[in-house]
């Protein structure tokens, strides 16, 4: 009985941790993910599902769709950008409707599912550059969160034989031996 309680738990555990959100989910089984597929491809990619992310560069909100111009970076299994990453060009996501740009802010970390539908030209300051759009069905929003990650160092007791004291320098180490690093983490 504890056997399975236990092996189901660990299931849904691991189920968790890896699912796509239900707001990403695609009607293919892989969509596109890197932005390099569709810029080197652009023709031969149109019309195909994309599942792409990254940091808002702009928001503006139109008649009918808000057009946000986003930096694309690597996507982790379950769709968070990966924090820290090269990023992989620009892209456009048109969203029907009205998207408030003070949750859709710039600096924000958005992920979209939609369909990749052609190119746009436009500018990067006074830089001349040909934007992907994606026509976007799903979209979700990511936090940055920091949290403390807790490592305990390896220790190996330098004092070998019968003659090693019991204070010895060993055990003048960081509190317990355990040391901590903040970290970045993408949540909902």
């Amino acid at each position: 009985m504890f056997r399975k309680l236990f092996l189901g738990l660990i299931l849904i555990f691991m189920v968790g941790c890896a699912s796509v959100p239900a707001s990403l989910q695609t009607k293919t089984k892989n969509p596109i993910t890197d932005l390099h597929v569709i810029t080197e491809h652009p023709t031969v990619m149109q019309h195909q599902e994309v599942r792409l992310g990254g940091i808002i560069a702009s928001i503006k909100n139109e008649a009918k769709q808000t057009r946000i111009e986003i930096v694309a970076l690597p996507l982790t299994s379950d769709g968070r950008p990966l924090l820290h990453s090269k990023p992989q060009g620009r892209f456009i996501a048109n969203v029907p409707g009205f998207l408030d740009p003070i949750e859709y802010a710039k600096g924000r970390l958005l992920t979209v599912v939609g369909q990749y539908t052609g190119t746009e030209k436009g500018k990067v300051g006074q830089y001349d550059y040909t934007f992907p759009v994606v026509t976007v069905t799903g979209e979700q929003i990511w936090q940055v969160q920091q949290q403390i990650q807790m490592e305990t160092p390896m220790r190996f007791n330098r004092c070998i034989g019968f003659n090693c004291g019991f204070w010895g320098d060993d055990y003048f180490m960081p509190p317990f031996g355990i040391e901590g690093r903040v970290v970045d983490r993408v949540v909902m």
